[in-house]
C-alpha cells in the first residue's frame, strides 16, 4: 500500500479546498466473463489471512495509482464457518445495486456479501500534512431483501459469530493512535439503519452518506469491517473522498522521481530543482525506518523486502511516493 498525496485540486489564491485522495473503484477494470462473478478464497477458512486477487475472478484488492488502493483480509468467527471458500460476491464490481440504483461516482463500486466471517478492507494511508480542516466522506448501501417488507440482518454484532451481522467504517489516526467512526452498527440490528418508505413501510435500497472531520498534519487510514452470513445481506461502497484546505506549496506535484522502482540496494532520487532533499521512509504501518538528507541517491540495502512510503521534502515542497524493495 502507499501513502496518497494530492490528486486533484482547484487553486484559489494561497489556499484552496482540494481533493487529497479518493477512490470510486474505477482503476480495476471489470470485464464480463473475464474477472466478474464470484470470488473463491483458496485460504483456510479456520484462520485469519490476507485475501489476494485470483485470476479470472472479481478483484478484492485494488493496487492504487491515481486512486486509493485497498487490501482485503479475512478473519473467522470464533466458531469458524466456510468463509469465502464457497464463492461469494465480494470485491470491485460493475454490477449495480439494482437497475435503478446506480453507483454514485463512475460505473463501479465495491460490494461485500455472505462473508461467513469477518471481511476487512484497509485502504492506503493518507497524508494530511499541510491540510487544514481535513475530512472524509463516502457513500454506502445496506441492502434489503427482495420485496423490502422485512429486514435481512440478524443479531446486534456484539459477538463474533454467525447471525451477529455487523458493519463498521472508521478512520485510524496513525499519528495519534485513535479511531474515528463514520458508521458503527455494533450493539444494534443493522435493519435499523436501512431507510424506510414512509408510505408503504418497506425498506428502501438507497445510498447513504457518512463523513467525519479529521485532524491536520496526521496520517490516517480508512478501514471497513463487515460481517454477514447470507447472499441477501450486501454492503456497497463508493465515492470515498478525503478533502482539506491546502497551501499552494502542496500543489507542486510530480516534483520528484524515484528510480529504479522496484529496487534492491540503491535508488536515485531526483527533483526538478538541484540541491539536498530530506528523505523519510515509512513502512505500511506508519513507522519511520529511515530519515536522511540526500543529494541524488540513497542506500536501501538494510530495508527488508516489501512496500514503503517515501516522503521527499525540498524547501516548501514535499511529495510522498511508493517504493517497492525487492
Amino acid at each position: 500500500m502507499k501513502k496518497i498525496t494530492l490528486l486533484a485540486a482547484l487553486c484559489i489564491s494561497a489556499v484552496s479546498m482540494a481533493q487529497i485522495a479518493s477512490t470510486s473503484f474505477e482503476e480495476e477494470v471489470i470485464e464480463a466473463g473475464v474477472n466478474d462473478g464470484k470470488y473463491f478464497d483458496t485460504g483456510d477458512a479456520n484462520v485469519a489471512h490476507d485475501l489476494v486477487n485470483n485470476a479470472g475472478q472479481t478483484p478484492v484488492d485494488q493496487s492504487g495509482g491515481t486512486e486509493l488502493g485497498v487490501d482485503a483480509r479475512y478473519e473467522p468467527y470464533d466458531t469458524p464457518d466456510v468463509g469465502l471458500t464457497d464463492g461469494d460476491f465480494v470485491g470491485v464490481t460493475n454490477f449495480t445495486p439494482s437497475a435503478e440504483v446506480l453507483f454514485t461516482d463512475g460505473i463501479q463500486g465495491y460490494q461485500i456479501s455472505d462473508t461467513d466471517g469477518n471481511y476487512i478492507m484497509e485502504f492506503d494511508p493518507v497524508d494530511l500534512t499541510g491540510a487544514s480542516n481535513p475530512g472524509v466522506t463516502l457513500d454506502y448501501i445496506l441492502s434489503i431483501n427482495g420485496d423490502g417488507s422485512n429486514g435481512n440482518y440478524e443479531g446486534d454484532g456484539t459477538v463474533n459469530e454467525s447471525g451477529s451481522d455487523r458493519l463498521r467504517i472508521y478512520i485510524k489516526d496513525l499519528t495519534n493512535t485513535t479511531e474515528i467512526d463514520l458508521f458503527n452498527s455494533t450493539g444494534f440490528d443493522l435493519d435499523e439503519f436501512v431507510p424506510i418508505d414512509g408510505g408503504t413501510g418497506n425498506y428502501i435500497l438507497q445510498w447513504q452518506s457518512a463523513s467525519a472531520s479529521l485532524s491536520p498534519d496526521t496520517m490516517v487510514q480508512l478501514v471497513v469491517e463487515a460481517r454477514c452470513n447470507a447472499a441477501a445481506e450486501v454492503f456497497y461502497l463508493d465515492n470515498i473522498v478525503f478533502t482539506g484546505n491546502l497551501g499552494t506549496e502542496r500543489f507542486q506535484s510530480n516534483q520528484f522521481s524515484i528510480y529504479p522502482n522496484p529496487a534492491r540496494d540503491y535508488v536515485n532520487i531526483t527533483s526538478v530543482n538541484s540541491g539536498e532533499k530530506q528523505v523519510q521512509i515509512f513502512d505500511v504501518l506508519g513507522k519511520q525506518v529511515m530519515n536522511q538528507t540526500v543529494t541524488n541517491g540513497l542506500n536501501i540495502s538494510k530495508l527488508n523486502s516489501g512496500i514503503y512510503l517515501v516522503k521527499i521534502s525540498q524547501g516548501n515542497t514535499s511529495e510522498t511516493k511508493k517504493l517497492v524493495v525487492k
